[in-house]
């Protein structure tokens, strides 16, 4: 017993003696990188989390705060939600950025919405994929569509199409004009195709495009001619009468053969029929073809690709049914090749996605494989659940190289092949606060190592999508950001250099660029510089690693030339002495330029330009822009004032237009010292622009919240002396807060950005060039006492879309003892 007194004794006096040798101490906030925990108490927040972190980035520059970055308007769609978004790529590297929109299709002709098909059902969202370079989409309410990139729409002009028709049903070809005048002047048409194999008819009620005739140029040619099942001997043309309008040629159910095909090869057909010889209604009729059996692809909500098939799922009346069509054939369904997966389990098929070469069927409660790996789809065949978390948030579901993401009622799951896993209970709050009704309207992408979650807050009564959870799979971390999106796009095919898209869910109609993912001009190779024109400078080093320097823009053969054109005067070597007493064997002078060829850009904002330096004691680099709505114009136009920030000049009041020029500017005040400009991150220059007029997105609210914090000395009043920040930015004002749990201590200071720093440690505002210090000394609190508090709290936020960065926070206070000890 006494020796069980004599250590608490011996502990009690230790905390005492503690408590009295505290001397002032420095608590740092240094480390951002896991973003957000809603779900920790605010009294437990470790330090490298925040309660709140609205509208920032954690891992910018790893471990940073940093401000996210505006999204730049890319296409205005019209006046409704974007319901669907994708990026259709071509092997002819033609590329199209398509959207959906109330009851149009529509895609983006540099930056301008041109619609594909109209007549759609109102607001429904829509999935996209692409086989054997066709565009393949639907919405589970209308027919399945599919478009080849056709977008030449000239009236009584060859190989045109109808504006606002130009794709097909999913079983039909595409039909265009062709130079001819059989059928009638300015009707309107549409075709269908049936099979037959020497005994049994197929048939597709899938129609082509409508397609309205010329004045002049009324004949058609179809393209993209659907194949028919193995066996197939002859494929029949069907065609209506000629429409008054293309109301009533969708609404004519008589259809007439036009012509045969008598092989399974050939995907072209030209029609000169003329609608007096077409009623004739030659055999086999469509009455009698439609007697066969239907090989029309089915209605679904989701399509994928896999075994060379297109499979379908998502049939509002057989919601646990899955299609697919014949191998290479996306056109045609053998009604026989259908799956029912659990069809009695009362859930529907809410997602379709290849994932390890094996279709994965997500439903509402549950998520199982179809095996198809059998040489016949007769022996394929679906697991039993692997996973009992389904997905009721279809558009959420989207493939990751670690699994399928997807949110479930109780937060967001992966789903590995195997099973499922719960990944979002940091941010249990706002997994609450999706609107439950709302749950199908949720979004998803996979983009640069992050999950996008798109959902309606409950909480703020919007009505619609208002907040995006973005998780970091790399830093096991999230945000969470304010913004309005009912679907993606991700832009990483062809030469795109991997770019995110968002589809607006409120009524504006907008596509938005996400982050850093603006535009860009890179140029890092020596054949892209010596494009361009030298002027007293050259390019040395390799290919993939240039550098530019001053220096004779000439080889030896062409050295008097190039003597002759600063001094005719100049004809031997003696002469160079008189009259360019100044240059030496490097260099002719102490400046010189290159200038860029003429970019072809379709720019109409620049951001900023980088680039990477070395200037020495005695050297100087800086860049100018100029442009114009055309290459000529562009050449005409004035050089821009120079910027000098490699670091990332801002050049958004530099006034752009679709072709660009750029011209980097060297000059040395010792001719025996260049400065050079070369390769590191992947570029030697870029330049970030916007394809639209400006940003549309408004100012936002980006806030971080530290939570409570004890200095790790409980118990212990502490009192605040100095709060530092070291940071970077430019432009507007950030606002660091502080209170204490007391409620006397409340108190803020503002930061201004465009301050530039001292080399002098006396003043707030110090540092070196963009790397900034602001020191802020904590006054008396509101009624005048020492402002002390047992535990703080501290934010960071702005209202603005000015872009900032904060390293580190340091809080030097000075502990207290511990009262009645």
């Amino acid at each position: 017993m006494k020796r069980i007194v004599s250590l608490l004794l011996i502990c009690f006096f230790s905390v005492i003696a503690v408590a009295e040798d505290f001397p002032e101490g420095t608590f740092i906030f240094e480390d951002f990188s896991k973003g957000l925990n809603s779900h920790v108490s605010v009294y437990t927040v470790p330090s490298n989390y925040g309660t709140e972190a609205q509208n920032v980035r954690t891992n910018s520059t790893y471990k940073s705060l940093d401000k996210r970055k505006t999204m730049p308007l890319v296409v205005d769609l019209g006046s409704a939600a974007v319901t669907g978004l994708y990026r259709y790529y071509k092997a002819n590297n033609d590329k199209y950025l398509v959207g959906a929109i109330s009851t149009t299709l529509e895609y983006d002709n540099d930056g301008t919405a041109v619609t594909i098909k109209d007549g759609l059902t109102d607001g429904l969202e829509w999935t996209f994929t692409t086989y054997q370079d066709v565009m393949v989409g639907m919405n589970g309410t209308d027919n399945p569509i599919k478009w080849d990139g056709k977008t030449q729409t000239t009236a009584d002009t060859d190989e045109s199409r109808t504006a606002d028709n130009l794709c097909a049903d999913l079983g039909a070809p595409f039909s265009e004009l062709n130079t001819g005048a059989n059928l009638d002047a300015s009707s309107w048409y549409q075709y269908k195709v049936a099979f037959y194999d020497g005994t049994n008819y197929k048939y597709i009620t899938a129609r082509s495009n409508a397609i309205q005739t010329g004045a002049t140029v009324r004949d058609v040619t179809l393209t993209d001619i659907p194949l028919g099942p193995t066996g197939t001997t002859h494929r029949y043309i069907y065609r209506t009468e000629g429409n008054s309008s293309k109301a009533n040629a969708e609404a004519d159910t008589s259809f007439y053969q036009v012509g045969a095909i008598a092989d399974n090869t050939t995907t072209t057909f030209n029609d000169d029929v003329d609608d007096a010889t077409l009623t004739a209604d030659s055999a086999p009729t469509w009455a009698t073809v439609s007697a066969g059996t239907d090989y029309t692809p089915p209605i679904g909500k989701y399509c994928d690709i896999a075994k060379e098939r297109l499979f379908i799922a998502g049939n509002t009346t057989y919601p646990s049914e899955l299609y697919w069509s014949e191998a290479f054939k996306p056109d045609i369904f053998n009604p026989i090749d259908l799956e029912k997966i659990r069809e009695d389990d009362g859930d529907k098929i809410t997602f379709l996605k290849t994932f390890l070469g094996i279709p994965r069927i997500g439903k509402t409660r549950t998520i199982q494989s179809f095996y198809v790996d059998a040489a016949s789809d007769a022996d394929w065949y679906s697991s039993d659940p692997l996973s009992f978390i389904g997905c009721p948030a279809p558009y959420s579901a989207v493939v990751t190289p670690l699994g399928i993401a997807y949110c479930s009622w109780s937060g967001l799951y992966l789903f590995t092949g195997q099973t499922s896993s719960l990944f979002s209970d940091a941010v249990t709050p706002e997994i609450e606060d999706i609107t439950p009704s709302a749950m199908e309207d949720t979004a998803g992408v996979y983009f640069n190592n992050q999950y996008l979650f798109a959902y309606e807050s409950l909480s703020s009564g919007e009505g619609l999508n208002n907040r995006v959870l973005v998780y970091d799979f790399i830093r096991d971390a999230y945000v969470l950001d304010t913004k309005k999106i009912k679907s993606f796009a991700t832009l990483n095919g062809g030469d795109d250099i991997g770019v995110l898209y968002s589809g607006s869910s409120d009524t504006d109609g907008y596509v938005y660029a996400h982050e850093d993912n603006l535009p860009m001009l890179r140029l890092r190779y020596k054949s892209e510089f010596d494009a361009g024109t030298y002027d007293d400078m050259r390019s040395y080093g390799t290919e993939n690693a240039p550098e530019l320097e001053l220096a004779w823009d000439c080889d030896i053969d062409g050295w008097l030339a190039e003597l002759q054109s600063k001094d005719a005067g100049i004809n031997t070597i003696d002469d160079i002495v008189t009259f360019l007493p100044n240059a030496i064997i490097d260099r002719p002078d102490t400046d010189g330029t290159w200038t860029s060829p003429v970019y072809d850009l379709g720019a109409s904002a620049f951001s900023k330009l980088y680039w990477n330096e070395t200037l020495g004691a005695y050297g100087d680099v800086t860049f100018q822009l100029r442009s114009g709505a055309s290459e000529a114009a562009c050449l005409a136009a004035g050089w821009s004032a120079s910027v000098s920030n490699p670091s990332g000049s801002d050049v958004s009041g530099i006034t752009a237009a679709r072709y660009v020029q750029v011209r980097m500017n060297f000059s040395t005040t010792d001719i025996t010292f260049s400065p050079n400009i070369y390769s590191f991150g992947g570029y030697v220059f870029k330049l970030t622009y916007s394809e639209v007029n400006s940003t549309t997105e408004g100012d936002f609210l980006s806030l971080w919240d530290s939570g409570w914090k004890d200095f790790q000395q409980r118990g212990h009043p502490k009192k605040m002396h100095l709060i530092r920040v070291y940071y970077t930015g430019d432009a507007g004002t950030i606002t660091i807060r502080y209170y204490n749990d007391e409620g006397d201590v409340d108190d803020s200071f503002v930061i201004d950005l465009t301050v530039l720093p001292t080399d002098n440690a006396a003043d707030d505002y110090f540092g070196v060039g963009d790397e900034k210090i602001y020191e802020y000394y904590c006054p008396l609190n509101g009624g005048g006492g020492d402002p002390i508090g047992t535990i703080w709290r501290y934010t960071v936020s702005d209202t603005s879309t000015n872009e900032w960065s904060v390293q580190k926070i340091e809080v030097i206070y000075e502990s207290q003892d511990i009262p009645g000890l």
